[in-house]
């Protein structure tokens, strides 16, 4: 991995835009791509996102950031705690994350969002995980979660290697080509469908786990090795420079930890900081 100087980096034309998962951790996406989309780097004509990232990525390209962060700040500092143990012992499912979730998504995705989305001309691939063929869905839910932690906390593999090898697969779905605003909502719900906080969800009648589960930066095999691919983390790593190329792509990471961490519910706060550290990261990267 080589670390790039601000000018290098900005002397490149980036068409593909990543999103990485990290679900509040991604609000610094959102602040960093406000100003960076303004430079002429930015030539986007297609956005990949996974999990939490796929709906920055979405509410980017329809033009609601700040509705967005708008809702999702309310929406925590209205909530007292992130586990209802009262709904567990009544047999229901205690977080509160996948009950504002949707609504979240309908802050930046309505019919006239929708609508305009399909008449941009960039894609917006949502990423999710197809579980093991042939295995039971639980079991396969169990090894996705286990081969995650692996993967990140143990390993510390940049891009996950495990789940192909057992037979998870990523699924790119262009959200524009979802033929009603449901769908194209579900498939965001899917993509961060992080078990067993969340339910699991079915995409084209099949079922469909969390992006992340198979790997939290993706990659599609198209841009494997394309100079023209900007990444964008969510998570700082002291051990890799803010700024880096790897096989030939760029990725840039926070200067920092921060604020935010990706499953709470009850800080409004700590999004805000978070957005607010990439619009400062940002200002400070261009000229």
């Amino acid at each position: 991995m080589q670390a790039l100087i601000n000018s290098n980096f900005l002397a490149r034309d980036y068409t593909t835009i990543v999103f990485a998962g990290g679900g509040n951790r991604c609000w610094w996406q959102a602040g960093m791509i406000e100003l960076l989309s303004q430079h002429a780097c930015w030539r986007a004509n297609r956005l990949i996102g996974v999990s939490a990232g796929a709906g920055i990525a979405t509410a980017f390209a329809t033009g609601r950031i700040s509705d967005a962060l708008s809702a999702a700040s309310e929406r925590f500092n209205a909530t007292p705690r992130n586990i209802e143990w009262r709904d567990f012992f009544r047999g229901k499912r205690p977080f509160v994350l996948p009950r504002i979730y949707p609504d979240w998504i309908g802050s930046f995705l309505q019919q006239q969002d929708f609508a305009n989305l399909k008449q941009k001309s960039f894609n917006v691939d949502v990423v999710i995980t197809r579980p093991i063929p042939f295995v039971p869905l639980t079991l396969s839910t169990f090894i996705a979660l286990a081969l995650y932690s692996t993967e990140k906390f143990w390993l510390k593999n940049f891009h996950a290697r495990l789940p192909h090898h057992l037979g998870f697969r990523a699924e790119y779905l262009d959200l524009t080509a979802s033929k009603d605003l449901n769908t194209a909502r579900d498939l965001l719900l899917a993509s961060a469908a992080a078990v067993p906080i969340t339910p699991i969800y079915r995409v084209n009648n099949r079922p469909a786990l969390d992006g992340g589960f198979y790997d939290n930066i993706p990659l599609p095999l198209d841009r494997a090795e394309d100079a023209q691919t900007l990444i964008l983390l969510t998570r700082h790593r002291a051990d890799l420079p803010s700024i880096f190329e790897y096989q030939k792509r760029v990725y840039l990471q926070p200067t920092a930890p921060v604020a935010a961490t990706n499953m709470d519910c009850t800080s409004g706060e700590n999004v805000i900081k978070t957005y607010e550290q990439g619009k400062s990261e940002a200002q400070r990267l261009l000229p």
